[in-house]
């Protein structure tokens, strides 16, 4: 007879497909892949790209709609969009954040494993479109006109496109996972001049290692950015008083 203590089973949980549209859909929005005001193709639509009836999307997106990430309007301009993430979040998502802070602190902790390991492949096997691709992202992310929701994107970009050179698709797959714990945590942080051109410092830091195609520096900047990120988040999160005069 087997020794039900040497396993590690989960229990079934089945999962309705509107949950599992509902997740795919709030990924790319937490990610970015899909920005604010954007325009979600029609119900319709989707009904087709994930093979399921309308009346699930529609359960979908719903569920979406409670949650502040997208909106249903009327009229000839009418449609589904995607609502400004980094303007809403403090109201959605501070609370479900430290009531979760426990599991929080375990992503960070695979943060710290996972990223810097791939900014470690990364430099070995980085293509000079890739590098061209992250030196827009910073050059972008420090124009006067970078919108709080595009600056944000654009770091996201950032980390998920040095995932994808490291060449390994369950890295890649680990930092999107994380990223999408992460995102609105980070969304939370306060944006102004000197929060982006510290983001530009610590990318450019990055970016230099991986040109160098230096593996060592490559994961020791990454990892000490990451430790910084987290910092920043448990300060902003433990000291609401500090908030007042750094949003923009």
């Amino acid at each position: 007879m087997l020794n039900q203590q040497t396993f590690q089973f989960e229990k079934v949980s089945a999962i309705k497909v509107s949950e599992f549209i509902r997740e795919q859909l709030e990924e790319a929005i937490i990610l970015k892949e899909m920005l604010s005001e954007d325009q979600l193709p029609s119900e319709r639509e989707l009904a087709e790209i994930f093979n399921a009836s309308r009346i699930t999307v529609r359960e979908a997106l719903s569920a979406l709609e409670a949650k502040g990430l997208i909106e249903k309007r009327v009229g000839a301009k009418g449609g589904t969009f995607i609502l400004p993430i980094t303007a809403n979040a403090h109201k959605r998502t501070k609370e479900e954040i430290m009531r979760d802070w426990d599991q929080m602190l375990h992503v960070f902790e695979y943060r710290t494993i996972v990223e810097p390991e791939g900014a470690f492949l990364a430099a070995e096997r980085i293509t000079a479109g890739e590098l061209e691709l992250l030196e827009s992202y910073i050059v972008q992310s420090v124009q006067p006109d970078c919108s709080r929701e595009w600056f944000r994107a654009l770091d996201v970009k950032f980390h998920l496109t040095i995932a994808k050179a490291s060449g390994n698709p369950y890295l890649e797959s680990a930092v999107r996972q994380i990223r999408t714990k992460i995102n609105p945590a980070l969304d939370l942080m306060p944006y102004n001049e000197q929060v982006r051109s510290l983001n530009q410092g610590v990318h450019t830091e990055i970016l230099e290692a991986l040109k160098a195609h230096d593996p060592a520096r490559s994961r020791d900047t990454m990892k000490k950015h990451i430790a910084f990120s987290a910092d920043a988040i448990y300060s902003r999160l433990v000291s609401p008083e500090q908030q007042e005069g750094n949003e923009q």
